[in-house]
């Protein structure tokens, strides 16, 4: 499947209340620097992506991840009463790039990401 750092995305009606809530928890969480959600093909967990934002000293994202990974996965899986799968994916990344699976991707939310600004 293709993603793409294009900041737009045009709004789906069934992921309208699954959008609003990923908006919400990515707003609350500024080192997530982007955040893509997508419902697979055979509608099974919520696949929800994120870059983040390097440590301060440097470009390591590892440390966040491991401190945080575990609690976003709960949160997110409470706010969407749902199944969820959290995935890091680390950057840089060109404008288009490929993840395993197939699915519609119900948000992309990159409001956080300086580098969207530049397009």
């Amino acid at each position: 499947m293709r993603l793409s750092l294009e900041s737009t995305l045009p709004s789906r009606e069934q992921g309208c209340a699954t959008s609003s809530a990923l908006a919400r928890w990515y707003a609350e969480h500024p080192t997530v620097r982007r955040l893509w959600a997508i419902r697979p093909v055979d509608e099974s967990m919520l696949r929800v992506i994120v870059m983040l934002e390097p440590s301060l000293d440097g470009d390591e994202i590892s440390p966040a991840w491991m401190a945080h990974g575990s609690r976003w996965l709960r949160d997110l899986r409470e706010r969407l009463a749902g199944a969820v799968q959290l995935e890091r994916i680390d950057g840089p990344l060109p404008d288009e790039f490929e993840i395993d699976g197939e699915g519609v991707v119900l948000s992309a939310l990159c409001w956080r990401d300086s580098t969207a600004l530049e397009a």
